[in-house]
């Protein structure tokens, strides 16, 4: 059975407060954990691969893995995207569609630092080159605490402006704040989605639901063993222990059930 990782980036530059270590990786870092995916033999696909292994049972490569950005910064075009096109790297990038030529207007100071949105001319050249782009919401809100039809307007209105500007399907979508329940799960097919990215941690497969695909959360301070661990055990938070941990926690598991 395939199994495949998605990668979770958002900004692609220096953190400027404490609160943004997590969410700003430094671009050397980026580029030196691009480096140790090709060097680990990882395989990078892209969300059409993904799509094509739900729907149509097309196998993946063995270590599969999708990048993904989310939010659409700008420094994903001016730091992320050279990267891209130097190692001939397929992804995604997420987009809150409202904000475009804009800044970062949900994110708040002084946890985090205002930040210059992607244009859509910046966009455009991305999608020339093969960079994917799916749907962020219009205005990055939390689906779950909007009404159905607030949620639907959400969703439909990113999908038909990436759309328009693109001049292609948006078929792919990613929850803000990894926030969904059932209901807007299923608005997000109705919106015509084919698949949608959650913020869960852990491996895909075929029995995963293409509509809550999971993802590892890539921290700007993770250097490049701890994002190979993350990648190795389908976690977030890596350590010197968990190796260690984990065989033990599985010793203990099979004895459980030798023993009966």
């Amino acid at each position: 059975m395939s199994r495949f990782v998605i990668l979770m980036y958002h900004m692609i530059s220096e953190p400027r407060t404490t609160t943004e270590k997590r969410y700003a990786c430094p671009p050397q870092q980026f580029e030196k954990h691009i480096q140790m995916l090709l060097d680990n033999n990882y395989t990078p696909i892209s969300i059409d691969q993904v799509w094509n292994y739900y729907s149509e049972n097309i196998p993946l490569p063995d270590k599969a893995v999708l990048i993904s950005l989310d939010d659409g910064f700008e420094d994903n075009y001016l730091n992320a995207f050279p990267v891209f096109k130097r190692y001939n790297i397929p992804a995604i990038i997420y987009l809150a569609s409202g904000v475009i030529g804009h800044i970062n207007t949900w994110m708040v100071a002084p946890a985090f630092s205002q930040r210059k949105m992607l244009s859509w001319e910046q966009i455009k050249e991305m999608s020339n080159e093969g960079i994917q782009f799916g749907s962020h919401t219009v205005t990055h809100s939390q689906l779950d605490k909007l009404s159905n039809d607030e949620a639907y307007q959400e969703l439909i209105d990113s999908k038909q402006s990436i759309e328009n500007h693109l001049g292609c399907e948006c078929s792919h979508f990613a929850y803000p704040f990894g926030l969904f329940n059932e209901h807007t799960q299923k608005l997000v097919s109705d919106a015509g989605y084919k698949t949608a990215c959650s913020t869960r941690s852990g491996f895909n497969n075929a029995e995963r639901n293409p509509l809550i695909l999971h993802r590892i959360d890539v921290y700007g301070t993770d250097s490049a063993w701890k994002l190979k661990q993350k990648l190795t055990y389908g976690i977030n938070n890596s350590s010197l222990f968990y190796p260690m941990r984990y065989v033990y926690n599985r010793l203990i598991e099979k004895t459980k059930n030798l023993m009966g």
